[in-house]
């Protein structure tokens, strides 16, 4: 009798250890249905003895007719030498079959090569957005949406495209000036000569024509300041620092009578009898005037 119960109790210890060898393996779906596109999940789990190696599939794992788009990994868990893994992988379908089905491997890794221990098959129903359509059917009994709205569209631009004809621009803008550069230049110089040269005769007259409505030895002085003012411009002299005598012998001896018979305005307070002086300045600088341009010009 105690043989017999030696015996019974080797079977026992026999049948517990197979048991505790085993690989069990499982996964499922989270849904029963699926649109084209939409991620669902699926679940593989794996109980194992502690002392195997198991591998789960990565994302270079052929998932067909699904698509891996990522996965979550649980840490391992064990429990009186026996192990429990588990992942979640997120998948997508892209097929339009009614019936798809997906089973997973799990690989138990030993010294020369590896055990694989495979899921049942889970299965998902296809769901349609539009129903089958008859092969001959009026255009106006077609089963669509009509839909008028505005849907704006993000404005893209075209670098490269913006590049290149800036780039052409470029060119084009250097090459007129090299070809036209010293045209432009010259144009510009002799319209901003015109435009300076008016100025200065409407104020020179404005002023001539306040003094001879009344004398006024300020109203004079303002005049000559409105002469200096405009052949130091015009000259690049210092007109207004020059006395009476130092432009007469630095610019032009023609200048010395009316300026000493603006003097005599200014500081003698004497009214002239006439004003041709303020005239004579006046023609000194148109003259000065059409030097200037006639450089520019064939400068």
């Amino acid at each position: 009798m105690f043989k017999a119960f030696q015996l019974s109790l080797l079977l026992s210890l026999i049948t517990n250890l197979s048991f505790s060898q085993e690989v069990k393996v499982r996964g499922y779906f989270d849904v029963d249905t699926v649109k084209l596109g939409e991620p669902l999940k699926f679940y593989l789990t794996a109980t194992y003895p502690q002392t195997y190696q198991v591998l789960f599939p990565d994302s270079t794992y052929s998932f067909a007719p699904f698509e891996f788009q990522n996965k979550r990994y649980f840490q391992t868990k064990t429990t009186s030498g026996v192990s429990y893994d588990s992942v979640i992988y997120t998948l997508a379908t892209y097929e339009i079959d009614k019936i798809q089905v997906l089973a997973l491997p799990v690989f138990q890794l030993q010294k020369k090569d590896s055990l694989t221990y495979l899921t049942e098959a889970d299965t998902v129903f296809f769901k349609e957005l539009v129903g089958t359509l008859p092969d001959s059917l009026a255009i106006n009994q077609l089963p669509l949406k009509t839909n008028t709205a505005y849907n704006p569209v993000s404005w893209l631009l075209n670098y490269p495209f913006l590049l290149i004809i800036g780039a052409i621009l470029l060119l084009i803008v250097i090459a007129c000036w090299i070809l036209f550069g010293k045209r432009i230049r010259k144009y510009f110089t002799l319209k901003k000569l015109v435009r300076s040269h008016e100025s200065f005769l409407s104020r020179f007259d404005e002023a001539i024509e306040k003094l001879k409505a009344g004398f006024s030895p300020e109203v004079a002085e303002s005049s000559i300041t409105i002469w200096k003012k405009y052949m130091e411009e015009l000259s690049s002299r210092p007109y207004t620092k020059f006395t009476t005598r130092e432009i007469r012998e630095q610019e032009s001896s023609e200048l010395g009578q009316p300026l000493r018979s603006v003097d005599r305005m200014i500081y003698g307070r004497l009214a002239p009898e006439t004003f041709d002086s303020f005239d004579q300045l006046k023609e000194f600088t148109k003259n000065q005037f059409n030097q200037k341009v006639e450089e520019v010009k064939h400068g």
